[in-house]
């Protein structure tokens, strides 16, 4: 039977290629799975003054500056949606979860003006469409596909009940004794009400620890015209791919170690207007690593930080971010 494997693990717009101290090629590669920020119920009464963006391969964290337009406190439902856990696409692919025994798999937790807040957490089980979340929950069986938990609690099943994961899509055996694997997706939200005070500023502040993905990164996807789309999908420009080639040779070694985040920017913008201010600060963690992504207008300000900053932003793409790790 094959079986998950937690891998070691760790943005993108326009186009920028930053060589600082470390990049990239991809083989036995995990999977990341891209986050956002919070979105709002549809409210265009609401502005947002100013966000703070902070991305790197071991936290992110959002600052939101909201404003209420009107002289009537106004009251919303707040939603963070955590990407889906898909087993069908990922059971075969290296995956680091943060928190996998938790219904809170990558720590999120925030505050408002300050002051923590407790929030609802909504989660289901999905399988070919269907809910599957009491049939789960009947068996006492965790809802998180990647938890230990879970794979224990799917062993105790009697024979009816593991013919009948098997008969809806629940439970996947390679062969008729392996023990069953979850083949469900978890979707988890995470919402609480929030008042926004006539004429006034709400500061909104949220953070969490990304699902990244990690494996080894050679000159392969340079020679062979990019057979994994990583030139592309990080704009992976020559002089870039010659840092790489050098980095590479320091290091004394084949490869480098690579740490690819996703971030959702594109969420629904339930608000009225652009963003006032924009920035946003990426990370590399070590001034040794290399970063790419496609963004134009990113400027180094620290031995590992590079800063990004917008007035009037209008989010257009998602990001891609590459990170680099020479190994050790």
């Amino acid at each position: 039977m094959f079986r998950v494997i937690r891998a070691v693990v760790a943005v993108s717009t326009g186009c920028l290629f930053l060589l600082a101290p470390g990049l990239s090629a991809a083989n036995d590669s995990s999977a990341e799975l891209a986050a956002g920020g919070i979105t709002l119920v549809p409210n265009f009464d609401i502005v947002i003054d100013r966000e703070d963006l902070f991305l790197s391969p071991q936290a992110i964290g959002i600052r939101y500056v909201f404003r209420n337009t009107t002289d009537e406190p106004i009251r919303l439902l707040v939603a963070f949606p955590l990407p889906d856990i898909d087993m069908a696409e990922l059971f075969e692919v290296p995956v680091d979860i943060p928190s996998p025994e938790s219904a809170n798999f990558v720590d999120f937790e925030v505050s408002v003006n300050g002051a923590p807040v407790e929030v609802a957490v909504e989660r289901r089980a999905i399988s070919q469409g269907i809910d599957r979340t009491e049939l789960l929950e009947r068996h006492s069986i965790p809802l998180n596909p990647f938890s230990d938990a879970a794979y224990r609690a799917l062993e105790t099943l009697t024979s009816e009940g593991r013919s009948e994961f098997e008969r809806l899509g629940i439970g996947h055996a390679f062969e008729p004794h392996d023990p069953l694997m979850p083949f469900w997706t978890l979707k988890t939200v995470f919402y609480w009400e929030q008042e926004f005070p006539p004429m006034a500023e709400t500061v909104v502040e949220h953070r969490y620890r990304p699902v990244v993905g990690a494996g080894f990164f050679s000159t392969y996807v340079f020679d062979q015209e990019d057979p994994t789309g990583y030139v592309e999908d990080y704009c992976i420009d020559k002089s870039t791919q010659a840092g790489i080639r050098k980095r590479i040779a320091e290091s004394g070694g084949d490869y480098l170690l690579e740490h690819r985040l996703g971030y959702i920017l594109t969420t629904a913008r339930n608000w009225q207007g652009p963003i006032g201010t924009f920035r946003m600060i990426i990370d590399k963690v070590n001034p040794d690593w290399l970063v790419s992504l496609c963004l134009s207008g990113l400027k180094k300000i620290g031995p590992t930080q590079f800063e990004y900053v917008a007035t009037d932003y209008v989010p257009e793409d998602d990001l891609r971010i590459l990170f680099l790790e020479p190994p050790r």
